[in-house]
C-alpha cells in the first residue's frame, strides 16, 4: 500500500544503545489493516517477535503511535503508548496507554505515524524531532527536573515545541511513573514513564511544520459541516462534567473560586478539562482521576489541588494513587502496617495536625513524604500498590484486593456483568475507552437496540439494579471492537459514544467513523469493513497475550473476592458475581468471538477470516491455536 492520505508514511526508529536513528515505511505494518495507535503498536510488537523480556530490558520496545485522523481539527488528537508494562501484576504484560494534549498532532505534523524506541542510552538524553531533522541530545541539564520544569526548559530552547517527558518517578523506575505533556495530558496507566527512565530517555521534543494530507477535502468539509448542523459538535454532559472537580461537595464549591477556563487537547472543540490557578500551589488542569486526593481531604480544596499538581510534577499515576490513598487509610486503621513502614510520619485522614500545624500544612507534609518517596524510589509504594501490598503481608493484601481486580490496576466502573467481563478479558483497566457501556447502553435501551445489543437495563440513573448474564457477551463484543477502533483511529472516548452522532438511520457513531476515515484516507471503509478492522486488532492483541504471556481461559477472570461478596464500593456490582453463570457467559463469549471455548485461543478459521493467516501459522507452530 502506498500511504498517501491520513498517514504520513514514516515511522521513526530509534536505537539508543547504538545512538542510531532510521526511518521506516509505515506501509511495512499494513496501516490500512491496523490504522494506528493500539493497532499499529500491536502490529509492530508482533513483527518484533512479541519479545519475552522484562519491562526494564533494553529490548522492551517503547512504542508511540498516532492514527490516520490525528492532526485534524476535532476530538481526534490522541496518541497511544505501548510496550511491556511494569505496573501490570503479577506479571508484566504487553499493554497500552492513551494520552492527549498537543504532542500527538505535533508528531503527525513533523511527518511521523509513530516512534519505536529500543535500547538504552549510556547517559541521560532526550530525542529532538524537527520535521526531517532528528537527533539525540544530552539531557544532563534537565535530568532530575520535574515534568513542569522540564517542559519549560525545553520549550524555551525550542519555541512552539511539544514536550513528552518523565519526572523523577520515571527516572527512578517507579512502576507507576507516567509520561506527561502539558499538565494532566499523560500516558498514565502501565508505568511507561519508568520504561523511558530505564532507557535513560528524559523526554521527546517535537516541532512539526507539516499538515495532514486529506484524500477528499471537499467531502470531509461537507461531512463536518453537516455534523455541526445536526448539533453533534455541541458540548454535552460527557465533556462538561469533567470541567469541575468530580468529588463534589465542599471541594467543588471552593474550587470554583480558582477556576479560570476550560482546557483540553489540541484542536478539540469540547475542551473538557478545567484549568485552575490556586495561590501558593500552582496552575494546571484536571480531569477525573486528577481529583485523586480530593476524596480524602475533608473539603480542603487547596490540599486536593496540591495532590494533583505534585503528582503531575513528579510524574506519578493518579489512578494508582487513588487506590493507594484508600489502601493507606484502611490499612492504618486496621493496624495492618505502621506509618513508618510506608514512610510517612502521619496520615491526615486519621491523625490530627501537630501542635502549631495547620490542616493544610499537615496535608503538605504527608504529600511531600508519600509522593516524594515514590518519586525517589525510597517508598515501598514506588513499585505500585499491588506489589507493596503483597510485601506488607497477607492482611494488607486482603485490603488491597477490595480495591483491585487482580491485574495491578485499581477498580474502575464495574457496575455490570458486562463491565466485569471487559475487565476479565483485558490486560489493564479497560475503562479509558469503554464508556460505551457505562454512559450509553446501561441507560439508553433504545440506542442499545439500534446497535443490536439486547442487554441495556442494568443501570438506572447511575445506580446498578441487577446483575445480568443473559446475552451480555453481545454487548461486551461490541464494546471491545469499538474500543479497539477508538484507540487506533485515534478518537477521544468522550466524543465517540454511541449516544453521539445519533440520527438513525442515516447517521450513528459507526457511520460517522467509517465516513470520516474514508474521506480522510480515500479508502472505502464501510461499516462492516471498519468493524472487521477493529476485530482484527483485538485478535492480534489476544494472540500477543497468548504467545508472550501464555494467556488462557483461566486468566480471564477477576480476583476471588468478586465471586464471594459485593466489592467495589460506589463502583461495585449489586451482588457478588455468580461463578457458574460467569463461566457460562465466557463460553458464549468465546463462541461469539470464534475462539476455542476450552482455552480461549482464537481458531484458525477466525484468524484467516480476519486476514491473519500468518498469525494462525505462528500460533499453530507454538501449539497454541484454538
Amino acid at each position: 500500500m502506498a500511504v498517501s492520505y491520513g498517514w504520513t508514511g514514516k515511522i521513526l526508529w530509534v536505537d539508543l544503545s547504538r545512538n542510531k536513528i532510521t526511518k521506516v515505511a509505515t506501509s511495512d505494518y499494513e496501516p490500512e489493516k491496523y490504522l494506528g495507535g493500539v493497532g499499529l503498536n500491536s502490529k509492530i510488537f508482533w513483527k518484533l517477535g512479541s519479545p519475552k523480556v522484562d519491562a526494564f530490558s533494553p529490548d522492551n520496545p517503547l512504542l508511540i503511535s498516532v492514527g490516520p485522523l490525528t492532526g485534524l481539527n476535532g476530538s481526534v488528537n490522541r496518541g497511544e503508548v505501548g510496550g511491556i508494562a511494569p505496573q501490570s501484576y503479577p506479571n508484566e504484560s504487553f499493554t497500552y496507554s492513551g494520552f492527549g494534549g498537543k504532542f500527538p498532532s505535533a508528531l503527525k505534523y513533523a511527518g511521523y505515524d509513530g516512534i519505536v524506541i529500543l535500547g538504552k542510552s549510556s547517559k541521560p538524553v532526550y530525542l529532538l524531532i524537527e520535521d526531517d531533522k532528528v537527533s539525540i541530545q544530552d539531557a544532563k541539564d534537565v535530568w532530575g527536573l520535574d515534568t513542569f520544569e522540564t517542559q519549560q526548559r525545553l520549550r524555551s530552547a525550542y519555541p512552539q515545541a511539544s514536550v513528552f517527558t518523565i519526572g523523577p518517578a520515571g527516572e527512578n523506575l517507579s512502576r507507576i511513573a507516567i509520561i506527561l505533556n502539558e499538565t494532566s495530558s499523560a500516558s498514565g496507566q502501565g508505568g511507561f514513564g519508568a520504561v523511558m527512565g530505564s532507557k535513560k530517555l528524559k523526554a521527546i521534543v517535537v516541532r512539526g511544520s507539516g499538515s495532514v494530507k486529506i484524500a477528499k477535502p471537499d467531502v470531509l468539509e461537507k461531512f463536518i459541516n453537516d455534523r455541526k448542523a445536526d448539533g453533534d459538535w455541541k458540548i454535552n454532559y460527557n465533556q462538561l462534567w469533567a470541567r469541575t472537580p468530580s468529588v463534589g461537595g465542599a471541594i467543588a464549591t471552593e474550587m470554583k473560586n480558582y477556576y479560570k477556563k476550560p482546557g483540553g487537547c489540541f484542536g478539540c472543540p469540547f475542551q473538557c478539562q478545567g484549568f485552575y490557578d490556586v495561590p501558593n500551589i500552582g496552575k494546571g488542569v484536571q480531569m477525573c482521576t486528577d481529583d485523586w486526593y480530593g476524596y480524602f481531604t475533608s473539603g480542603n480544596a487547596p490540599a486536593h489541588w496540591e495532590g494533583n499538581i505534585l503528582s503531575q510534577k513528579l510524574g506519578i499515576n493518579n489512578a494508582d494513587l487513588l487506590c493507594l490513598i484508600g489502601f493507606i487509610s484502611t490499612g492504618i486503621r486496621l493496624n495492618q502496617f505502621t506509618r513508618a513502614m510506608i514512610g510517612v510520619s502521619s496520615v491526615p485522614q486519621i491523625d490530627k495536625p501537630k501542635p502549631g500545624q495547620s490542616e493544610l500544612d499537615a496535608h503538605h507534609q504527608f504529600l511531600t513524604e508519600l509522593l516524594g518517596g515514590i518519586a525517589n524510589g525510597t517508598s515501598i509504594f514506588s513499585q505500585g500498590v499491588a506489589r507493596a501490598a503483597k510485601q506488607l503481608g497477607n492482611n494488607a493484601w486482603s485490603t488491597y484486593e477490595k480495591y483491585s481486580t487482580g491485574s495491578g490496576y485499581r477498580v474502575h466502573h464495574i457496575e455490570s456483568i458486562n463491565a466485569a467481563l471487559l475487565w476479565a478479558m483485558d490486560s489493564r483497566d479497560p475503562f479509558n475507552s469503554s464508556h460505551d457501556t457505562y454512559f450509553t447502553f446501561g441507560t439508553s435501551p433504545g440506542i442499545a437496540t439500534h446497535f443490536g445489543i439486547p442487554v441495556s437495563s442494568y443501570i438506572a440513573n447511575g445506580v446498578g439494579i441487577k446483575n445480568i448474564y443473559d446475552q451480555t457477551e453481545i454487548e461486551t463484543s461490541w464494546v471491545q471492537i469499538h474500543q479497539s477502533l477508538k484507540n487506533s483511529l485515534t478518537i477521544c472516548e468522550y466524543a465517540s459514544l454511541p449516544s453521539q452522532f445519533y440520527h438513525p438511520p442515516s447517521m450513528d457513531v459507526q457511520i460517522f467513523e467509517s465516513q470520516l476515515l474514508s474521506a480522510v484516507t480515500g479508502i472505502d471503509y464501510s461499516v462492516p469493513t471498519l468493524w472487521q478492522t477493529g476485530e482484527r486488532i483485538l485478535n492480534l492483541r489476544r494472540t500477543i497475550m497468548i504467545l508472550r504471556e501464555d494467556r488462557t481461559r483461566v486468566d480471564d477472570t477477576l480476583n476471588h473476592l468478586w465471586f464471594e461478596q459485593k466489592v467495589g464500593g460506589a463502583e461495585g456490582l449489586v451482588a457478588a458475581i455468580d461463578k457458574t453463570k460467569f463461566e457460562a457467559l465466557k463460553d458464549r463469549y468465546y463462541q461469539l468471538r470464534g475462539w476455542n471455548v476450552t482455552n480461549g485461543w482464537p481458531t484458525r478459521e477466525k484468524l484467516q477470516e480476519l486476514g491473519l493467516k500468518d498469525v494462525a501459522d505462528k500460533l499453530a507452530g507454538a501449539k497454541k491455536l484454538g
